[in-house]
């Protein structure tokens, strides 16, 4: 096809999707944004006018958090950070887990987790409330849709009923977390224990814990309670009646938008020299991968629902020029996709694989997938030829180049138990840290894989992206693609924050309607 055809079939592909440029550099957060009173809001700007010493900071959080016990962990941190940045003082802070490389912006305090108990303060912010009810009302409904599901084998074992009960109740309740005990493969008891330890040491429970930590933990539950059933349901992965569905639903997105987009790729890789048909081509895929991740089984609590190609949301952070911009000097170089949910977003991953692979040269692409199923949809290594198969049907082309890419060793499924742990990506494991320094770009798919990134922690959502992400990442590349489930972010600025908070005042951060593709490199221009 002739490269002047290319054009008209993007904008089919990536019609209806806004752009927005990334201001660089970071700025103060917006605090307000999480509910101060004004006279702690007044205090703390007090504070950092006079440029106070971090003795009389810290004596100033701890006035304020007398008043407002759990919201004070925002003007706890600012008024640490602003004084030890003007005094100078070398104050204790969060670090990363020894034997960790480093951890993001080691010149500043960590910022404190997300945890449910953070909807409970009085005049809490909408996404906080959100936490709350993820852990006592969403995540039980997930348990529930297990129960619901369950093959014939498994319903009537009463054991298994009974545990998966209990469970939702400590949930509800805010009951103590409590060691793992199954030495299945899939439950990894041994090494959850460990980061565990510390939670139960201060008598933390599913209220109190971090949420990243308890939403991790829940899964290990569950599927604990399956192994206690025996061999056979140790095995058995509770989800895969929805990530069935999940594909079913998807036939008319394949057909609407991915079909479309695989005629773009094609029309560009036939292209002699064609290298702005490349590079729109490598962006349709990129942008409809991210606009994939919308559909997500953990935010439904199982629930699915028909997947279309129809209209995407809203771009509020735009860094996709610089991703290009990595994977055009990727050739020769292994690429790596972290992958997230099952259903339409692997079917958008796949061809954004197919894609690289064609259009980018890299000497390979390799998936990266859970090694035990969790969040409900996420990808499994055993998920992938049920895909394949799936694939075999309702567009046969692509899952031939899959296979043959797979054959040849240039596309690789690689499973990893890091990714069903609650430990930050700054403490990643030495064999997944080569692998990452190895790669041009490492590419984070879904909120998930976003969350740990951010360590699910409280940062100012205008904090630089690039800053944050070449204080600690071991690769040269690195692309998030995510819609915004969850109440933490990055690398959004004050406008457009502003914007999004009119459009959306009570859920802007977890409606699945904002987008972002931030990108860093450290490649020289």
């Amino acid at each position: 096809m002739a490269g002047y055809a290319v054009q008209p079939l993007i904008a089919k592909v990536v019609v209806g999707i806004p752009r927005c440029s990334l201001a660089i550099g970071a700025r103060t957060g917006s605090w307000t944004r999480r509910g101060w009173q004004r006279p702690q809001l007044s205090a703390w700007l007090r504070a950092s006018a006079l440029g106070l010493t971090a003795t009389a900071a810290v004596s100033l959080w701890r006035r304020c958090s007398s008043t407002r016990p759990a919201a004070h962990r925002h003007l706890g941190r600012r008024a640490v950070a602003s004084a030890t940045i003007r005094g100078g003082s070398a104050l204790p802070r969060v670090v990363a887990k020894a034997g960790v490389a480093g951890r993001p912006l080691p010149e500043q305090p960590l910022p404190l987790p997300l945890c449910a108990r953070d909807g409970l303060v009085e005049g809490a912010p909408p996404e906080d409330v959100f936490t709350w009810d993820t852990v006592t009302k969403r995540m039980p409904k997930i348990l529930q849709s297990v129960l619901d599901s369950l093959p014939a084998t498994l319903a009537d074992e009463a054991s298994l009923l009974e545990g998966v009960r209990s469970l939702q109740q400590e949930m509800k309740e805010g009951a103590q977390l409590q060691l793992l005990e199954s030495d299945s493969p899939w439950v990894s008891a041994k090494s959850w224990n460990q980061d565990l330890a510390s939670f139960l040491e201060k008598g933390q429970g599913w209220h109190e814990a971090p949420w990243w930590v308890v939403e991790n933990y829940m899964y290990k539950r569950l599927l604990q309670e399956l192994a206690r059933c025996g061999a056979e349901a140790a095995r058995y992965d509770p989800f895969q009646p929805q990530k069935q569905k999940a594909l079913a639903a998807s036939v008319g997105a394949l057909e609407a938008s991915l079909q479309p987009l695989m005629d773009v790729v094609a029309a560009a890789e036939a292209t002699p020299g064609g290298h702005e048909d490349r590079r729109r081509a490598l962006e349709a895929a990129l942008v409809r991968s991210l606009w994939g991740n919308q559909a997500d089984l953990s935010l439904s609590a199982g629930k699915v629902e028909s997947a279309n190609g129809g209209a995407p949301g809203r771009m509020i952070s735009d860094n996709t020029d610089v991703a290009l911009d990595i994977l055009q000097q990727a050739a020769g170089r292994p690429v790596v996709i972290v992958l997230d949910n099952h259903g339409l977003e692997v079917l958008c991953d796949l061809v954004l694989a197919d894609a690289i692979l064609r259009l980018a040269s890299p000497s390979s692409v390799s998936l990266h997938v859970k090694d035990a199923p969790v969040f409900v949809s996420d990808v499994t290594e055993g998920d992938i030829p049920g895909i394949l198969e799936w694939l075999d049907e309702h567009e046969a082309s692509l899952a031939g180049r899959l296979r043959a890419r797979m054959a040849d060793g240039r596309l690789r499924v690689v499973p990893n138990s890091f990714y069903t742990t609650a430990r930050t990506f700054w403490e990643l494991p030495a064999d997944l840290s080569t692998k990452y320094s190895e790669a041009a770009v490492v590419i984070l798919k879904g909120d998930a894989n976003y969350r740990r990134l951010l360590g699910d922690l409280h940062w100012p959502y205008d904090t630089d992206f690039g800053a944050f992400v070449q204080s600690f990442w071991p690769s040269a590349g690195l692309v998030a693609l995510r819609t915004m489930k969850s109440g933490v972010a990055l690398g959004i600025t004050q406008e457009k924050q502003a914007d999004a908070r009119a459009a959306h005042p009570d859920d802007w951060l977890t409606c699945g309607v904002y987008g972002q593709v931030l990108a860093s490199s450290s490649f020289s221009v």
